[in-house]
């Protein structure tokens, strides 16, 4: 897949090429590889997907602050799954049980302050009772000032991480935001007490803008040389570039009951037959050889069911991490749908932006249509020699 690409865009997507070019380049929330300037009050959130940084904030909640960080020193919160998460509002966490109904045993009373309630803030949980949080407590994923001001105890905010965040599967709206199938918390530590803080710091630091797959050995799959959020991006990126090659031959089915999460796909298992490759060589000469269904849910979003008018919302500002994510499905499902005709052609990954840009204009144009299908349709239109 290697060699010289010329990609002349038909006339429909020429103007729109040309002038929404920089449409992806805000990347997800920032990520600093800094150490925090007061690591006894920050956190370190380490999810599956890479890690989150929490900054703490004593001057609005000290009583709140000292109890999380006793219950964190106690490792209270390691394995303890994101049981209730609402799309658009939070999502809470801090209950071993994984009920919603337990805690640490020990109540506290509210410390509420007139601190905007907005996406990365991090509050206490708690029943009716102004003064019963315990151990619960949420991550707010859009502003929510109106249900949330004055009302909840904020004791921190997100510093970097919230696209992984954004990652946690979500629950049912219509049951409470009870998750099927919940994130846990990997590991939650003080700053001042963690290990290897230079070197973990930068787990946040690949993003989906920057990935590029013609650079990534599958070796890193195998020997934990890749950040945990390298590894999703790699299996993200596989999962977009065998659903554009399955459409391309009409042989595309997604799961009919999909678990979410980091799909694996028979990627680990090639990686280890060829872990000196590079990833699309292996996917292309190994993984597309058996057409297999594939999950309807990634670990970003729901290929299946993501429309176009999320994808527009979403590269308009209400989730520009999610609009990184699935642009780069997007990408590599172009990819793929076009190697199934020139299978020694790679796409170069400096017009990635502008393909994406064609692709938010068929979506803008038809914001019903399903993203997927709106990228099928652009790829279906690139002239590539």
């Amino acid at each position: 897949m290697r060699g010289g690409v010329l990609i002349a865009l038909l006339l429909l997507f020429l103007q729109v090429v040309s002038t929404d070019q920089s449409a992806l380049a805000a990347g997800p929330d920032p990520a600093s590889s800094s150490l925090p300037s007061d690591p006894d009050n920050t956190l370190y959130l380490d999810l599956d997907y890479g890690r989150v940084v929490i900054r703490m904030r004593p001057d609005l909640a000290p009583k709140h602050v000292a109890r999380i960080k006793h219950l964190v020193r106690e490792r209270f919160y390691d394995g303890t799954v994101f049981h209730r998460v609402i799309s658009g509002f939070m999502a809470q966490t801090g209950d071993p049980s994984g009920t919603g109904a337990g805690g640490s045993g020990r109540s506290i009373d509210a410390e509420f302050t007139r601190t905007p309630q907005v996406r990365g803030t991090v509050s206490m949980a708690r029943t009716s009772d102004k003064n019963s949080a315990d151990s619960q407590w949420f991550i707010v994923l859009a502003d929510s000032r109106a249900a949330l001001d004055g009302k909840y105890t904020v004791w921190g905010e997100v510093t970097s991480g919230m696209e992984f965040v954004d990652m946690i599967h979500k629950g049912d709206a219509d049951n409470n935001g009870k998750v099927r199938n919940p994130d846990r918390i990997v590991r939650l530590q003080v700053a001042a007490d963690a290990d290897g803080i230079a070197d973990n710091a930068a787990e946040s630091a690949a993003a989906p803008a920057d990935f590029s797959a013609a650079e990534f050995r599958c070796i890193a799959l195998t020997d934990n040389s890749s950040t945990t959020s390298q590894s999703v991006l790699a299996r993200l990126w596989t999962h977009g570039y065998l659903a554009g090659t399955y459409k391309a031959t009409n042989k595309l089915i997604f799961f009919a009951d999909a678990a979410g999460g980091p799909a694996d796909i028979g990627l680990s298992d090639a990686c280890r037959t060829y872990p000196q490759s590079f990833l699309p060589t292996v996917v292309n000469q190994t993984l597309t050889q058996t057409p297999r269904e594939l999950p309807a849910t990634t670990a970003a979003f729901s290929p299946a069911t993501y429309t176009c008018a999320n994808y527009i919302a979403a590269r308009n500002g209400a989730n520009v991490a999610e609009a990184d994510m699935a642009g780069l499905w997007g990408f590599a499902f172009i990819q793929g749908f076009k190697n199934v005709s020139q299978p020694n052609m790679e796409i170069p990954f400096d017009v990635r932006a502008r393909l994406l840009g064609a692709v938010a204009s068929v979506c803008a144009k038809n914001p019903d249509m399903g993203f997927l299908d709106a990228t099928a349709l652009l790829a279906g239109k690139v002239k590539l020699k």
